[in-house]
């Protein structure tokens, strides 16, 4: 295989998978000056839809490193070139992003329209891009389409399960307190925040390399966090039994062992007080509840 075409299926590959959005900057750089050195110079090898896609990368790279000019000019020739396609709606979504960058966000919704055909077409996108499997891809789509309809409160859950299967358990976090702020009472909803924030605590203690005080209290700092959500959750639904098998298990985690070298500092000793007080709380409530589940914890 030669080069040149080694270097078209690296671009096509990274531009069809949406990786490239979560580069770091020097490999930003890189791909931007790469991308632009082969359209330029060997365009010719791609087919037309390895065309736009590789065009669509280059586009975004060049928002991401601030070529505003240049990423105009892609946009001009992909609607000379593909504007009267299939391709027209992605068209589209590139006029508005670009215009959103342009800090014009009144005529980035212009461009997409701001009746529900519209609304409808940038959620279609979006689910058309779960299939193929790519996380990035779904997850930038998503992000793309709440922009424009940041009220579907069902997207901002689905965006939330996204980050958490790819272990952004913080953003994860972040996208169903936007729930929240729309409906207050929802208390699966802050299940699921306590959830996420005690999955955030397990991979940082995991890759935890030291015991110093500033980094145990950043762990009690998230463990908190799962722990006030699952007691508001019970607190709306004093019978959600997800909710208090989370406190059950916060408060009689190995953890807490740890924390008792920090007994002297109010915060923790506070902290596990409370712990000690809600696991008799949630194991008696657990036990009402369902017999089977507290059985099962036990194993």
């Amino acid at each position: 295989m030669s080069s040149v075409s080694a270097l078209k299926n690296k671009l096509v590959l990274v531009a069809r998978s949406g990786t490239y959005v979560n580069f770091a900057p020097s490999q930003v750089q890189k791909y931007h000056h790469e991308t632009e050195r082969f359209l330029m110079n060997s365009s010719d090898e791609l087919d037309a839809v390895e065309l736009f896609d590789v065009y669509e990368m280059q586009f975004h790279l060049a928002l991401i490193t601030s070529h505003d000019v240049e990423a105009k000019a892609i946009l001009d020739r992909l609607v000379d070139q593909f504007g009267s396609s299939e391709n027209s709606q992605r068209i589209r979504l590139l006029q508005s992003k670009y215009l959103e960058v342009m800090g014009e966000p009144e005529q980035a919704l212009k461009v997409l329209g701001n009746d529900p055909d519209e609304l409808r077409l940038s959620r279609r996108l979006t689910t058309n891009s779960r299939k193929s499997g790519n996380a990035e891809e779904y997850i930038a789509n998503l992000n793309f389409y709440l922009d424009l309809q940041p009220s579907d409160l069902i997207t901002w859950a689905e965006l939330g399960d996204e980050y958490a299967k790819v272990g952004h358990y913080d953003k994860a976090v972040f996208s169903l307190q936007e729930i929240l702020l729309q409906e207050p009472f929802a208390y699966p909803v802050f299940y699921k925040v306590g959830l996420y924030n005690y999955y955030r605590f397990l991979q940082e203690e995991q890759a935890l390399k030291t015991e110093r005080k500033d980094k145990l209290w950043e762990l009690v700092e998230i463990l908190q966090d799962a722990r006030n959500n699952y007691l508001r959750s019970v607190e709306i639904c004093d019978v959600y039994i997800k909710s208090w098998i989370g406190i059950y298990l916060i408060s009689s985690h190995k953890f807490n062992d740890k924390l008792r070298k920090l007994n002297s500092v109010k915060e923790v000793a506070k902290f596990l007080e409370q712990n000690d007080k809600l696991k008799t709380l949630s194991e008696k409530k657990i036990r009402e509840l369902d017999q089977e589940a507290w059985a099962q914890i036990k194993q």
